[in-house]
């Protein structure tokens, strides 16, 4: 039995779910997640009892190209807003299956802000909102952002939610020098993604058709130095935090922020790296 405390880390992230993948085959019961960023969307897919193949068979049945398009310029984050809803839900926090927590920075004061009741949807957006790309999310009051401005890897989090141990997935590690994607040979998906999720985000497509025009996302060079710019920061923060802690650091460096199309390579990196710490 664990207590997972997932990263922060864009399409990064996604490595988490090729770790949750690895308990379940083991036998290993989650007793808490907490997630910051997009460790708190995967978290709160794995608390609200969704299994790792599901996860595997719909973030890699996604249109990310196109749905990347629409979240990036989607006014006020409406877009997003609508994702979260239609694919986690708005149910409070206090009723799913698995204790959670999502972790979030309060923008006025710099603190690191837990969330463990109320509105998952609202939670999980305010945890996921990147400076600059997403917009803030006000709760109770206090206007939050994305969690990992303050803590990349949320142990804390993850101790206060239960007693078991507590592994930690930090999918921060900088690229090796002149790394890059490789191709990968297709596998069979473990299960087939929920067709009431993938209907739910095809609908929120053909909301959003009108604001589609069709080309490749070609997102801002800007963006990417925010992202990388704080990259390092948050890489060295989590380190510090780690050293008392079992952790699983998967090798995804070589993806980008935004490499959702590649999201059945960064799963199987994810399966790797956990698997290189059981075997």
């Amino acid at each position: 039995m664990v207590a997972l405390a997932l990263g922060g880390g864009a399409a990064k992230g996604l490595a988490h779910v090729g770790v949750l993948r690895g308990l379940e085959e083991d036998g290993v019961e989650v007793a808490a997640v907490a997630g910051t960023s997009m460790g708190s969307i995967v978290g709160a897919l794995a608390a609200r009892g969704m299994s790792a193949g599901e996860m595997t068979a719909f973030f890699t049945a996604v249109d990310w190209a196109r749905l990347g398009w629409i979240m990036v310029r989607s006014p006020g984050g409406g877009a997003f807003r609508d994702l979260v809803r239609e694919t986690i839900g708005e149910s409070p926090i206090e009723d799913l299956e698995t204790p959670f927590a999502a972790v979030c920075c309060d923008l006025a004061t710099g603190d690191e802000v837990v969330l463990r009741r109320g509105s998952l949807e609202r939670a999980v957006r305010a945890s996921s909102a990147i400076p600059g790309i997403l917009p803030p999310v006000v709760v109770d009051g206090r206007t939050l952002v994305d969690g990992a401005m303050v803590t990349p890897v949320p142990l804390a989090a993850a101790s206060s939610l239960s007693d078991a141990p507590v592994l930690a997935v930090n999918v921060l590690r900088p690229p090796a020098p002149g790394s890059s994607p490789k191709p990968t040979a297709d596998r069979m998906l473990a299960a087939a993604a929920p067709a009431v999720l993938l209907n739910r985000v095809d609908g929120l497509l053909q909301r959003y058709r009108r604001r589609f025009r069709h080309r490749r996302p070609d997102l801002p060079g800007r963006l990417e130095v925010l992202m990388r710019s704080s990259h390092i920061m948050q890489y060295n923060l989590s380190r510090m935090c780690n050293r008392a802690t079992q952790a699983i650091e998967p090798e995804v460096g070589r993806f980008d922020w935004f490499d959702f199309q590649l999201a059945g390579e960064i799963m199987d990196e994810g399966y790797r790296a956990y698997r290189e710490r059981t075997d």
